[in-house]
C-alpha cells in the first residue's frame, strides 16, 4: 500500500465525519433557532401594538390641542407673533404625526418578513386610513394660518366638528384593535 493511498483513505474519512458533523448541526438547529425566530417575532407584534398605542395617543392630544386653537378667541390670542410661532408648531406636529402614521404602515407591511400577518388586515388598513384622514382633516384646518381672524373664525366652525368625528373614527377603530389584542396575529 502506498502512503498516498492512506492519506486519501484517512481525508475521506475526515471528510466523512465532518459531513455528519454538519448534518447533525443543521437538524439540532433548528430546535435552537425556532424559539428564537417565535421570540422575535413575538416582540414584533408586540412593537406594532405599542406603535399603534402611541399613535392613539399622538391623535387624542393633537385632536384636543388643535380644537382648542382654533376655537380660540382672536382677543385672547396674545401678541400676533407668538400666535404665529404656535400656530406653526401644531403644523409641525401635524406632519409628525403623519409620518408617524405612514412609517406604521411601513412596519406593518414589514411584518411579512417576519412570518407575521394579522388575522384581519382590513382592521389595521382601517385604523391607518383613519388617521390619516384625520391628519388631512387638520391640516386642512391649520392651511388657514393664523394671520387671517376673520378667515380662522369661519374654519373653526367648520373643522371642529370634523376634527371630532374623524377622532372618534380613529378611537373606535383603535378599541376594535385592543378588544381582540390575544388575537391579532398568526405565525
Amino acid at each position: 500500500m502506498d502512503w498516498g493511498s492512506v492519506s486519501d483513505w484517512f481525508s475521506a474519512g475526515c471528510n466523512l465525519v465532518m459531513a455528519s458533523v454538519a448534518v447533525y448541526a443543521a437538524m439540532n438547529a433548528k430546535d435552537w433557532l425556532s424559539p428564537k425566530l417565535n421570540e422575535r417575532k413575538f416582540k414584533f407584534a408586540d412593537e406594532v401594538i405599542d406603535d399603534f398605542c402611541k399613535l392613539q395617543q399622538e391623535a387624542l392630544y393633537l385632536h384636543s390641542d388643535v380644537k382648542q386653537l382654533i376655537n380660540t378667541d382672536p382677543a385672547e390670542q396674545g401678541g400676533a407673533e407668538n400666535f404665529k410661532k404656535y400656530w406653526s408648531s401644531f403644523y409641525n406636529r401635524d406632519s409628525i404625526y403623519r409620518r408617524n402614521t405612514i412609517n406604521l404602515n411601513t412596519k406593518m407591511e414589514r411584518m411579512v418578513l417576519w412570518g407575521l400577518k394579522p388575522k384581519n388586515k382590513k382592521e389595521f388598513d382601517n385604523v391607518i386610513n383613519l388617521h390619516l384622514k384625520l391628519s388631512y382633516t387638520i391640516s386642512d384646518a391649520l392651511a388657514v394660518g393664523a394671520e387671517d381672524v376673520g378667515l380662522r373664525l369661519k374654519n373653526s366652525f367648520e373643522y371642529d366638528r370634523k376634527i371630532s368625528m374623524k377622532y372618534k373614527a380613529v378611537r373606535v377603530a383603535h378599541n376594535n384593535i385592543i378588544d381582540h389584542y390575544n388575537n391579532l396575529f398568526i405565525s
